[in-house]
C-alpha cells in the first residue's frame, strides 16, 4: 500500500492529538524523574512537527521530514526534543527523493528512527528510556508484517508492544537522563519518556483501525 504526504500529515496529527490529551500523564511521570516539563515540551514539538507538514509539498518526503525533524528541535530544545528530532532526522533518510512510501518504507523508518535515538542518546534497551518502548514496538511491527499482517493488525500489536515496554520500565533503574541522578530510588517508577514511545504507537495503532 502507498502512502504520500497526506498520510503523513495525518500520521503526525494524530500524534500530536494523543500526545496533547496525555500532557497531564507525561508531566505527572516525569515529575518523578526529572523537571516535570515533557508534557510540554512533547505537546510544543509534535505540534511544530504538524505546521511543518502543513507547510510542505511533499514532492521528496525524505526533505520534508528533514524539515520537521528541525522544527521539532527548534520548537521543543530539551533532551527529548532532541531525541525525537535525531528520530525523524534518521528517517527522513529513508525516503530521501520519494513522493510515497509503503508499509516496508514504514519500518525501515520506524528501524532508522530507534538508530538515530540511539546514537544520539547512546542508549540502549534496558536503560530505562524512550527505547524501552520504542524497540519492542518496532520489532513487533517489522515480524507482523513479514507474517502477512495488515498494517492495522501489525500496528495494534506494535501499540501492545510499547504498552508492555513502558510497563516494564517501573521495574528498571534508570541510566540515563535526570532519572539515572536517582540510581535505585527511579525503580518503582514507570519511564516517561518510554510513555512517549508509547503514546506515539497508541496514535497510530488507533488512527490506522479507525
Amino acid at each position: 500500500m502507498a502512502y504520500t504526504i497526506e498520510d503523513l500529515r495525518t500520521q503526525f496529527k494524530v500524534i500530536s492529538a494523543h500526545i496533547n490529551a496525555n500532557k497531564d500523564l507525561l508531566i505527572e511521570l516525569d515529575s518523578a524523574l526529572g523537571d516535570g516539563d515533557l508534557g510540554l515540551t512533547m505537546s510544543a514539538g509534535f505540534e511544530a512537527a504538524v505546521e511543518a507538514l502543513e507547510a510542505d509539498a511533499g514532492e521528496d518526503l525524505g526533505k520534508t521530514l528533514m524539515q520537521v525533524g528541525m522544527a521539532v528541535n527548534n520548537k521543543a530544545p530539551s533532551t527529548m526534543g532532541t531525541l525525537i528530532s535525531s528520530a525523524i532526522l534518521r528517517a527522513a533518510r529513508v525516503v530521501k527523493g520519494k513522493a510515497e512510501f509503503d508499509d516496508q518504507d514504514c519500518v525501515e523508518m520506524a528501524k532508522a528512527a530507534v538508530q538515530g535515538i540511539k546514537d544520539r542518546g547512546k542508549a540502549e534497551r534496558g536503560d530505562k528510556t524512550i527505547l524501552d518502548s520504542l524497540i519492542p514496538a518496532v520489532e513487533a511491527l517489522e515480524a507482523r508484517l513479514q507474517e502477512g499482517a495488515s498494517i492495522k493488525e501489525a500496528l495494534e500489536d506494535a501499540a501492545q508492544a510499547a504498552k508492555e515496554g513502558f510497563e516494564a520500565t517501573a521495574e528498571m533503574v534508570s541510566q540515563k537522563g535526570r532519572g539515572h541522578y536517582y540510581g535505585e530510588k527511579s525503580r518503582g517508577h514507570k519511564d516517561p519518556g518510554a510513555a512517549v514511545g508509547m503514546l506515539i504507537f497508541e496514535a497510530l495503532s488507533q488512527e490506522a483501525n479507525k
